[in-house]
């Protein structure tokens, strides 16, 4: 559970996802439900339960004293939700379609939503996908299938972080080189605090808050943008 700084990227797709599941909800009183939801930094203004395996006693005592109003539980939740959050969660599981069946034949409401984004495009596989213990990236397609095969119907979706497609792309390169020369690949941490001043942080914010609008106006034009990431939001019939 990260207590540092947030990372720029984690704040930018924060908003971006409060965005989203706001103008879903259309200020209509909901229950939400945020899967794998961490330390629940992405809070959308509705009654939330966070429903994470890897919590323990002291780390729901901790949240719960930072964070009122939400409700935070290692256990299987009871009832069903308007709206679930998986965000950056199916990659993390071997049965992406049985997950993803599960938490909506279990969980989701008669006419819920889905919010999901994964991380994009399996040729940008890299060292620090197998640190974060990823069993793959998505295409696109490959996501709408696993959210059709679960019974849901695609709404709206888009690539985000589109600036940091080329960047990466450049590393997983040099990557390579580096294991076909056998050189060590190994990332030293995976945590997510950010570590830099105000200027270089707040430069690096309002480049991501401008990625993230093209975003959200490519998706309202029905155009689906490549990024780093992808995101989908699919309702139950």
């Amino acid at each position: 559970m990260n207590d540092g700084p947030r990372h720029p990227w984690e704040q930018s797709r924060a908003r971006f996802f409060v965005d989203v599941a706001r103008r879903t909800l259309s200020g209509k009183p909901a229950r939400v439900l945020d899967v794998g939801a961490g330390d629940a930094y992405l809070q959308p203004n509705a009654r939330i339960t966070c429903w994470d395996t890897s919590y323990d006693d002291a780390i729901v005592a901790r949240l719960a004293t930072r964070t009122r109003g939400i409700t935070f539980t290692r256990d299987a939740p009871d009832g069903h939700f308007d709206l679930i959050l998986m965000l950056d969660v199916v990659e993390h599981v071997a049965d992406d379609i049985g997950f993803v069946r599960g938490i909506v034949d279990g969980y989701l409401a008669e006419g819920g939503t889905v919010i999901v984004s994964v991380p994009a495009w399996q040729a940008l596989f890299s060292a620090h996908d197998e640190l974060l213990l990823h069993h793959r990236r998505y295409a696109p397609d490959a996501c709408d299938r696993v959210l059709r095969a679960a019974g849901l119907a695609i709404v709206d979706h888009g690539g985000l972080f589109h600036s940091l497609l080329a960047p990466r792309l450049a590393s997983v390169v040099v990557e390579k080189a580096k294991r076909t020369l056998g050189r060590s690949t190994r990332i030293a941490s995976a945590a997510a605090s950010w570590r830099h001043g105000a200027l270089v942080t707040g430069a690096v914010l309002r480049a991501l808050r401008a990625d993230n609008a093209v975003s959200r106006t490519a998706a309202r034009l029905g155009v689906s943008l490549p990024g780093l990431s992808y995101w989908a939001l699919a309702r139950r019939g």
